[in-house]
Order: structure tokens, then sequence, then C-alpha cells
């Protein structure tokens, strides 16, 4: 298992894209890790508005065939991650999530695919994914209200 994002070093190298988005880390007795806890506002006209970014802590995630992790949210909703491949392509992947428990989350590489609704004007489109030099990794929920949710380290697995 390789480490994209771990929160033991609190909210290094996390951010949001939105003030309003409330970030936090905390240890998790349950778990017995610490996770990233996220507040986020009422949804606005910009898409990215909610968005939260962690850097890469390792950027070549060739060793694995999937993103993974644990998540709790307050309430049911939709989550998108995404990232941009080396060739600056976005890839999105939505997963739909209970409320008020912890579950686990896997994005099979081969199952991802380039988000449909953006992409930056130097990605090199048309090929295949590329995940040997990955920057970092983003996640952002869409329902139609505020809420909260705590994310645990973010991995590539097996």
């Amino acid at each position: 298992m390789l480490v994209i994002h771990g929160f033991e070093n609190g909210l290094a190298k996390v951010r949001a894209a939105n003030a309003n988005v409330k970030l936090n880390v905390e240890r998790d007795s349950r778990l017995a890790e610490s996770v990233l806890t996220v507040a986020y506002p009422a949804p606005t006209d910009d898409p990215a508005a909610r968005d939260v970014w962690c850097d890469a802590e390792n950027r070549n995630w060739t060793a694995g065939h999937a993103i993974a992790f644990r998540i709790k949210p307050a309430n049911a909703l939709k989550l998108s991650v995404s990232f941009f491949d080396r060739n600056q392509v976005a890839y999105t992947a939505w997963v739909d999530l209970r409320a008020d428990e912890w579950q686990p989350v896997r994005i099979l590489f081969d199952a991802i695919r380039p988000n449909p609704y953006f992409q930056r004007p130097d990605a090199k489109t048309g090929g295949p994914i590329d995940i040997s030099d990955v920057a970092g990794i983003a996640f952002a929920p869409h329902d139609l209200t505020p809420g909260q949710f705590a994310i645990t380290q973010l991995t590539v697995a097996e």
C-alpha cells in the first residue's frame, strides 16, 4: 500500500478552494489514525467551490490498481474524487455514500474515466491514463445542502 496523502502532519499540503470550507485534522480513536474532517457550505454557482486538494506524498501510483480510503459522511452524499495524470488529463470518479458510518471506497484505475465536464487547456487527451506522475488528489461533495465528512489517508492499493 502506497500513501497518496496522510494526515499525520495536520493540514500540511491540504487546501480548500473556498475559505468557507472548514478543514481540521483530528485523531479518530476508533480507527486509531488521524483523519481529515471537512465541513462544507451549500453549493454555489462555482462547481469547484467545495473542492479539497491534497498534494501527493508519493507521485508514482503505478505500483497499484486503485485509490482506496475510508470515509464517514454526516449525511448521505455523492463524492467526486479527481486527479490529473502525467498528461494533465483530469480523471474523476463519483461514489455514493451512506450517512453516519465509516465505509471503504475503492476506485479502480481501469474504471476511472476522463472528466466529461472539465479538462485543462494543456491536457493531452486521447491516450491511456498515465499515473506515473500525479501531483495530488481532490475530492468534493455533490449534494444540495451543507454538511460534513471525515476521511482517512488516501492510498494506492493493489
